[in-house]
């Protein structure tokens, strides 16, 4: 029985040797991860004065986007072989062939290297860093949110058990110093409505309510960021432009939180890193441990380094203006789902295939062009973010040189990127199918990963007896 079950499975793989040209590209691609990493590093290691944590932004950018970039593929070769896998079957979730879903291992892994190495050339968390930036309280908090969604990812957890988790890491998170005491108001704001006076240079001062507001924030950016990965590169580039955003205002001279966009800068960093494998045809998805993550410190750091930023009267918005320009499409997406489903009559929780990814898809659109126009037009909100800060010329230098470095790994280093069905996995690339069973390109519109997840068989090979396998939602 072993040795027929062998035959066939030499017989189901055909593994083509790696071509002279494949592997000069496998070689050039791990050059490249080896240079950003060491760039970065002795960036912050030679060039920064020492002790000065808070000019490490690009050293950290490039550590962890070179991080993320080599691991994922390490971590997708992981999954496959346990099976942890994401299958296509429901009609909201629109790829089809199985995915890994631990892309936020590496993305974890890859913020917490990046942070501990740029913490020990410093020699030091300073005291502003820990307490009112946040660092310490979004530790603790991502960390609770990662592990969460990774015992989702593996194994379904209800709705109601996230949400409890998901408010305690918050909780955690407002104890440590993430919290949003008052509102900015800036100074040419004046307003009497009757019932409430607004009065410009005055913080509206929020008493109780920090704790529940701080809450509901970290916990609906977390969440809205899980509901819209629902297509290839979707959660993992809007995610990304988000913290470039933010990374860009904290270092505004009227807000000026320099370890905040640290912090930005380092999961931007990660999520572009990531995004290579994550991108139409993807690899590998988020899962709700990336995406929680990924939504849990955006919602944290627009808060340390965008509303309680040291001079926020200045500007010329109010910052949770700047907040809801920064995180607008994830915002504008789940509070659509929430409002549509409660319409319905349904749980909010329930997945759907009512997302703007979905309606734009189902216009015609191809998934890499609805990937570019909301990238785009998450990237133009994020140029007026920035522009009201006086931060658009450094938004628009950080976005130019990522676009130069995406088109030349695309058009250069990806050019003798295998498509065949199955492929031996080379150092630094991946196969776009899964190496176990002979399956076409996947073309067609890719994952989604809407807060529910697919029972996935305990192997493999129990998967391709059973393709009957029902689905379960969280």
């Amino acid at each position: 029985m072993v040795a027929e079950r062998q035959d066939k499975n030499e017989e189901a793989v055909a593994v083509e040797k790696p071509t002279t040209r494949q592997r000069v590209s496998s070689i050039a691609i791990q050059v490249c991860q080896l240079l950003l990493f060491l760039t970065g590093f002795i960036w912050a290691l030679f060039l920064v004065p020492h002790g000065h944590l808070d000019k490490m932004h690009l050293p950290g950018f490039l550590i962890a986007m070179s991080i993320a970039w080599w691991l994922t593929p390490e971590i997708r070769s992981r999954a496959l072989k346990l099976g942890l896998v994401d299958k296509p079957g429901e009609e909201r979730r629109i790829h089809k062939v199985p995915v890994p879903r631990l892309g936020g291992v590496a993305i974890f892994i890859s913020i917490l290297f990046t942070v501990t190495t740029l913490v020990a050339i410093a020699g030091k968390l300073p005291r502003d860093a820990r307490g009112v930036e946040g660092i310490l309280g979004i530790a603790v908090g991502g960390t609770l949110v990662f592990v969460l969604g990774l015992l989702d990812d593996l194994e379904s957890l209800r709705a109601r058990d996230k949400f409890v988790v998901q408010i305690l890491a918050a909780c955690a998170a407002y104890s440590l110093g993430v919290r949003i005491k008052s509102i900015p108001i800036p100074l040419n704001m004046n307003l009497d409505l009757g019932f409430i006076t607004i009065s410009g240079g005055v913080p509206i001062e929020l008493g109780w309510l920090s704790l529940p507001i701080t809450v509901i924030w970290l916990v609906g950016v977390a969440n809205a960021v899980n509901l819209i990965d629902g297509m290839d590169g979707l959660a993992a580039g809007v995610s990304a432009i988000s913290a470039l955003t933010i990374w860009s205002v904290a270092l505004g001279e009227s807000i000026n939180r320099p370890y905040a966009a640290l912090m930005a800068a380092v999961v931007a960093g990660a999520l572009f890193g990531f995004l290579r494998w994550n991108f139409n045809p993807a690899r590998i998805f988020l899962g709700d441990s990336g995406a929680y993550l990924a939504g849990f410190i955006l919602g944290a750091i627009s808060i340390t380094g965008v509303i309680k930023g040291v001079a926020a009267a200045t500007v010329i918005v109010p910052t949770v203006l700047l907040v809801g320009l920064i995180l607008f499409f994830p915002l504008l997406d789940t509070s659509w789902a929430v409002i549509r489903r409660m319409a319905a009559g349904r749980s909010i929780f329930s997945p759907d295939a009512g997302h703007i990814h979905h309606r734009l898809l189902r216009a015609g659109l191809s998934q890499k062009k609805v990937a570019y126009l909301i990238y785009a037009a998450s990237g133009l909100l994020g140029l007026i973010a920035a522009f009201f800060v006086n931060q658009h010329w450094y938004f628009l230098s950080v976005s130019g040189a990522l676009i130069v470095m995406a088109l030349f790994f695309s058009e250069v280093l990806n050019r003798h990127r295998q498509r065949g069905a199955v492929t031996n996995v080379l150092a630094g690339e991946v196969p776009t199918a899964m190496p176990e069973t002979v399956i076409e390109e996947d073309k067609s519109p890719g994952p989604n990963v809407d807060g529910a997840e697919t029972q996935v068989p305990k192997d493999l090979e129990s998967q391709e007896k059973d393709k009957s396998v029902p689905e379960s939602e969280s």
